[in-house]
């Protein structure tokens, strides 16, 4: 009995019907040995017959209308399997060529023409490095030029033109285009190591480390500069030379309670450390991956239900030190931030994060504060910080990062006549109030009986913190820097172990001995926690020692 299907237009087609098969019991679609989803099932009696005996033979049968023309179009194309291509290949393995770059076809959304899965084989669509200098890490394109940054060395090309040089040796830019022309290296042997995230631009400079080398650079119009040699190539020979590229494993145990299902509430002293998509392994072996985190209720959500009632979870993921750079655009400075990575709940995390000043050629301060990442936009100076955005530089609160605030310091060393032996007998400051000395040492003497030895004083207190009332008097008293005609100074307590023939020694004296002195200065915890402290000159009294 033949099947009436009404379509809305004339088009090729052929009807594909929806069968009943008797061993499974419900319909199957033809050629294939299960249901699709969303195609209805029939239940039939043992024999393979619907259920309903008074149903026509049609009736028994869902049809379905596929079409056998390209895009539906009359008298377009018809859908068929065409000829065939067989290639045989010596060695049909992957290869992966680190220091190659391959372009695909063009794209233009005004034309809709997208060609960027087409890779011709009959044309060049390939440039090579020098494979010596390692694989290629990082690639960065600002107008018509492309910087490709390997391990071990920095090259440049030209974008959608090609040059060649004259017989004379000067450079000419050819009529005939190259999506990506001639790869020439820059001067020196610097390359990106494996630390692609140290990367940061602005206007004509880019900046970032090369680990191999402990250095960090500079590329400017002038070539590549080592920037770190300005002050701070030990610095940076030492921080960057602990730097592993490898990567390791982060594992942290940690309690869990109330579960239901396949969500439970984590330890608060583990729940800073989980993440989307980290790697759980309960007691017991069950392994599940998280889903989502609440990070108000430490409550967390994982892959799949949990079965048995595990009393405690292994985090694990995997960690690698970083060498993150950004461009602070309030600033104006190149910011560097060193984060070995933590292996351990209980490592300590020694990051270290400075910046560098183009006005000054020099590293200028260092922070407090750990990004995961940083950008600048719109003159704006975003960090994030689990999976937090923070807005720099905003508003009138100084030192707090990611709400915990840390002491701003400046350490220096009073070297004025180096030769001379001194004595140092006070200190003071231009600036505001709110200062605070909280090391003062004079250089340190040879070994001597096992041990270095050199003076120190009791710590400076700052003008508020050392303010206290005199119990005989009754008058105010400072303990630590007065101000005197709007300069703060303090005279210099010993503060000094005994050293072998020392009589008088200690806080019995006033006054450190030495060559020179170092001396660090920082804010302290009370006076005006947000409000700026300027600090303008720092001084000192003192006489030559017979």
């Amino acid at each position: 009995m033949g099947a009436i299907v009404e379509v809305s237009y004339f088009n090729s087609y052929k009807l594909v019907s929806l069968g009943f098969g008797a061993s499974s019991g419900y319909g199957s679609y033809a050629g294939l040995p299960w249901n699709p989803p969303g195609y209805p099932e029939f239940p039939v009696n043992a024999d393979g017959d619907a259920a309903d005996p008074n149903l026509s033979v049609d009736q028994r049968y869902e049809w379905y209308v596929e079409e056998a023309r390209i895009r539906g179009g009359y008298n377009n194309t018809s859908v068929a399997f065409g000829p065939r291509a067989y290639i045989s290949e010596d060695n049909d393995n992957a290869q992966i060529f680190g220091n190659s770059l391959i372009f695909s076809g063009v794209f233009n959304s005004r034309t809709d023409v997208n060609q960027t899965n087409v890779f011709s084989v009959g044309e060049q669509i390939t440039r090579s490095l020098d494979p010596r200098y390692g694989s290629i890490n990082f690639i960065y394109a600002r107008d018509t030029d492309l910087t490709v940054f390997q391990q071990n060395k920095t090259n440049r090309a030209l974008i959608d033109k090609d040059a060649i040089y004259s017989a004379e040796g000067t450079s000419t830019i050819t009529t005939a285009q190259a999506v990506i022309g001639t790869i020439t290296p820059y001067e020196g042997d610097y390359g990106i190591s494996n630390q692609p995230e140290s990367f940061a631009k602005y206007g004509f400079r880019r900046y970032f480390s090369d680990v191999n080398r402990g250095a960090i650079m500079r590329l400017s119009r002038d070539g590549l500069t080592e920037i770190s040699q300005y002050g701070m190539s030990d610095y940076f020979r030492d921080e960057l030379s602990s730097i592993n590229n490898d990567f390791q494993i982060f594992s942290l145990s940690g309690a869990v309670t109330n579960i239901s299902g396949a969500t439970f509430d984590i330890h608060s002293s583990v729940a800073s450390t989980i993440q989307i998509g980290m790697q759980l392994q309960f007691a017991g072996g069950q392994t599940a991956y998280v889903n989502s985190f609440n990070t108000s209720t430490n409550k967390v959500t994982v892959s799949e239900a949990i079965t048995g009632s595990p009393t405690t979870v292994i985090i694990s993921k995997s960690v690698k030190d970083k060498v993150l750079g950004a461009w602070d655009a309030h600033n104006k400075n190149y910011v560097l931030s060193i984060q070995p990575a933590v292996t351990t709940g209980g490592q300590s995390d020694n990051f270290k994060t400075l910046n560098f000043d183009d006005g000054a050629n020099g590293w200028v301060s260092f922070f407090t504060y750990k990004p995961t990442d940083a950008e600048s936009l719109k003159n704006i100076y975003y960090t994030f910080n689990n999976a937090t955005l923070y807005r720099h530089y905003a508003g009138n609160s100084r030192n707090n990062f990611y709400g915990q605030y840390g002491a701003s310091s400046v350490e220096f060393i009073f070297n004025v006549s180096p030769s001379s032996k001194k004595l140092f007998q006070t200190v003071n400051y231009e600036g505001y109030n709110g200062w605070e000395i909280t090391s003062f040492k004079s250089d340190e003497t040879g070994i001597d009986e096992g041990a270095f030895y050199n003076d120190t004083t009791l710590t400076i207190k700052s003008y508020n913190e050392g303010l206290y009332t005199d119990p005989l008097t009754g008058q105010p008293l400072r303990a630590g820097f007065n101000r005197k005609e709007n300069l703060y100074t303090a005279n210099l307590v010993n503060n000094s172990t005994a050293m072998p023939g020392e009589v008088i020694f200690g806080n019995s004296i006033s006054g450190i001995k030495g060559y020179f002195a170092t001396v660090t200065i920082q804010t302290d915890g009370t006076t005006d926690i947000s409000g700026a402290k300027e600090l303008f000159s720092v001084g000192t009294t003192f006489v030559r020692s017979s």
